[in-house]
Order: C-alpha cells, then sequence, then structure tokens
C-alpha cells in the first residue's frame, strides 16, 4: 500500500465535484475568483490566508520554547483535565 504525503484526493474530489455542477448547471453570470470576506469587506478568502502563512512561525516557536522553559506549565489544573480527558472516570469509581 503506498501513502501519499501530499494527499491530493480532496484537490481531485473537489474538481471532479465543481465539473460535474459546472455541466449540470452552467452559471448565468461568472463567478467571482475570491470571496469577499463579509466581516472585513476585502477580498481574500481564508484559504488565501492560510496559504499565504508560512508553514514555521517564529512566534509560535518562540512561545513553544518559553512554555517548555517554564516549570509551572503545565498547571496542576490543566494536568488534571487532560488526565479526565485521557481517562473519563471519577476518582471515586
Amino acid at each position: 500500500m503506498n501513502i501519499d504525503p501530499n494527499n491530493i484526493a480532496n484537490q481531485y474530489y473537489t474538481n471532479n465535484l465543481a465539473n460535474n455542477r459546472a455541466k449540470a448547471n452552467p452559471p448565468a453570470k461568472p463567478e467571482p475568483t475570491q470571496a469577499t470576506n463579509p466581516t472585513t469587506g476585502n477580498g481574500v478568502n481564508a484559504l488565501d490566508k492560510l496559504r499565504a502563512t508560512p508553514e514555521i512561525r517564529p512566534d509560535v516557536v518562540a512561545k513553544g520554547k518559553e512554555l517548555l522553559n517554564d516549570p509551572n506549565f503545565p498547571s496542576k489544573e490543566m494536568a488534571n483535565e487532560i488526565a479526565k480527558l485521557i481517562v473519563p472516570f471519577a476518582d471515586d469509581e
């Protein structure tokens, strides 16, 4: 079995779906190439913003290093909440 690390199956599915819809219902007017963000009104959609975001973000790396060096991270309360998610049983059971 071969595993494609790029996983372009979604791209093929989306392209085929779009082609089938276009053949079944041709648009009366051309569709805009970019979706307008209703909150900001600009022509940049979320996918374009995601593509423009670098894979390695220095600010996030710096925050991770800061937390790694913090002896109080994660806090006792946070560790208890994570433990409850892993083992969803009460202590008295």
